[in-house]
């Protein structure tokens, strides 16, 4: 009976293992993960050059990781076993209360480094009216939904103590948003929603002489309802109940959005394109580029504004524009120039405003080199 055992077992095996390389063989190899928004390995070209140095062996190895039969599958069956063994985390992300996915924070370990590098800055365009907003993540905000005993790292401490030391105009976003009715983050995504980005333009007007428009002003369209974003990608979570999307349109101003680098002019500040993606934040100014000029011609002031910032600004710039000639915006990650000589260079730059949150800026090495 026990040979019997062995023998259908290795047989089994032996064909479950024919089947699945049979399968690895013929199936359509993928690019593109929609649900993980990353790149695929693809088949690594051979050569002796690469073998000996080492590329290929990795290469060919992630090929096959990202290529076998019924990945997606095994990926949502391993969340599924993972969340009936009562775990709250995956890939550093928490299941909280009211289906949200919350991103883990680590903690600050950098602070000084950002802090002179951010004042050694300030030094060169010390003339401009330079703000920063640290923006906290939903991890801050929404405390209150994370699983049961869990105490993260303090975000708002963090904050504090990077603005305790810096010698330009900090603004304080972490009330305004815990206070809010509306949803300022999304549950399925590390990023705030439209409605949290609205309430940091709120408090930037507040607290530099510009009258803020009632968000009852706007005209607010939800553009899509099919949202899940890098969180549900972390998790494997591509079935989670997704998020909404809306825009806010104060006026049919007149833009014009240049994309520098690119040398491509739009009129819109919403690329919509990207609803049929599951990239959808990306819809907001294009994603991200090293170099953005909006002008408003509609706007008879000629203040104009330069903001520095990671992809958090994206959904804060469409409020923005309604208040500024034009909106100068570099993100360090992609402008390899000097930021200090290009608002040199643009002398009607009298405005400034270094837009992050708290995780980009502790994990960003970009904004150690600003200059």
């Amino acid at each position: 009976m026990k040979k019997k055992f062995e023998l259908f077992s290795t047989i089994f095996f032996s064909v479950f293992i024919v089947s699945l390389t049979f399968l690895f063989l013929v199936s359509p190899k993928e690019k593109i993960s929609e649900e993980e928004n990353r790149t695929l390995q693809m088949l690594p070209k051979f050569s002796f050059k690469a073998l000996f140095n080492g590329e290929y062996i990795p290469k060919l190895e992630n090929y096959f990781n990202d290529q076998f039969a019924f990945r997606k599958n095994f990926i949502l069956l391993r969340k599924d076993v993972l969340r009936t063994t009562f775990k709250d985390e995956i890939n550093g992300v928490y299941f909280g209360k009211d289906d949200y996915l919350i991103e883990k924070y680590n903690g600050l370990n950098n602070s000084d480094e950002i802090v002179s590098s951010l004042n050694n800055f300030y030094k060169k365009i010390n003339y401009v009216n330079l703000n920063i907003i640290l923006a906290p993540t939903s991890i801050e905000i929404n405390k209150d939904l994370l699983p049961s005993l869990l105490k993260p790292n303090s975000q708002y401490e963090d904050i504090k103590n990077i603005y305790n030391n810096l010698n330009f105009n900090k603004i304080d976003i972490t009330d305004i948003l815990k206070t809010s009715e509306y949803q300022v983050f999304y549950k399925t995504d590390h990023h705030w929603t439209s409605y949290g980005a609205y309430f940091a333009y709120v408090k930037y007007c507040e607290l530099n002489n510009i009258e803020p428009i009632n968000i009852n002003d706007f005209k607010i369209k939800e553009v899509s309802n099919s949202f899940c974003g890098t969180l549900c990608s972390k998790t494997g979570d591509f079935n989670h109940t997704p998020d909404l999307i809306h825009t806010f349109t104060y006026k049919n101003y007149d833009l014009e959005v240049n994309y520098v680098s690119q040398n491509k002019i739009t009129k819109t500040l919403y690329e919509e394109k990207y609803l049929e993606t599951k990239d959808k934040y990306s819809m907001f100014l294009d994603n991200n580029h090293p170099l953005i000029i909006i002008s408003n011609s509609d706007i008879i002031d000629k203040r104009e504004i330069v903001i520095i910032k990671d992809s958090y600004a994206n959904a804060m710039i469409p409020f923005l524009v309604n208040h500024f000639k034009k909106v100068h915006i570099i993100d360090p990650r992609f402008y390899k120039s000097s930021i200090s000589d290009y608002i040199k260079e643009n002398k009607n730059i009298k405005d400034g405003l270094l837009i992050y949150n708290i995780n980009t800026i502790t994990e960003d090495s970009s904004i150690l080199l600003i200059d």
